[in-house]
């Protein structure tokens, strides 16, 4: 039985991703804050913004690339102002990366179209069922990146 909520919970999962990646939904989502972004710029600000400082190999660790390839991803970020590379107390020979005020306005105004975009989206929903899909989908999201690498012990929101 577990095999039939499962690939009912998969299809929509494929569902939501094919939605999100949409253009005009990635507009609406991101608005002109992150309208040239890539989907790894925009996690990666995430990850910084929630978790920085952090060092570019611990974000190599947890999207899963060689630290070369995330240099380059985070030289983007850099580029933009988003983020900046400063020495590590801790380890001179290790750099951490944080985010710029402009970087945390951006993922900020990114994450306020989001919620917007999704709230409209269930507003006509009950009361209870909007709060139990937010309890059970932040529940499976935990339990899926639970055996996942974690950045600075949690997974970036």
């Amino acid at each position: 039985m577990a095999k039939d909520e499962g690939r009912a919970v998969y299809e929509a999962i494929r569902q939501i991703a094919r939605w999100s990646n949409r253009p005009d939904t990635r507009a609406a989502l991101l608005g002109r804050a992150g309208q040239d972004f890539s989907a790894v710029d925009v996690d990666l600000l995430r990850a910084v913004v929630s978790s920085g400082p952090v060092r570019i190999s611990d974000l190599a660790h947890w999207q899963g690339v060689d630290k070369s390839t995330m240099s380059l991803q985070v030289r983007r970020l850099e580029q933009r102002d988003l983020i900046r590379r400063r020495p590590d107390p801790a380890d001179q020979r290790a750099v951490l990366l944080t985010a710029t005020a402009k970087g945390r306005r951006t993922c900020e105004r990114m994450d306020v179209l989001g919620t917007e975009v999704i709230a409209q989206a269930f507003d006509d929903w009950p009361e209870d069922d909007r709060r139990a899909l937010a309890a059970l989908l932040g529940r499976f999201a935990a339990d899926l990146t639970s055996s996942s690498p974690r950045l600075r012990a949690t997974a970036p929101d």
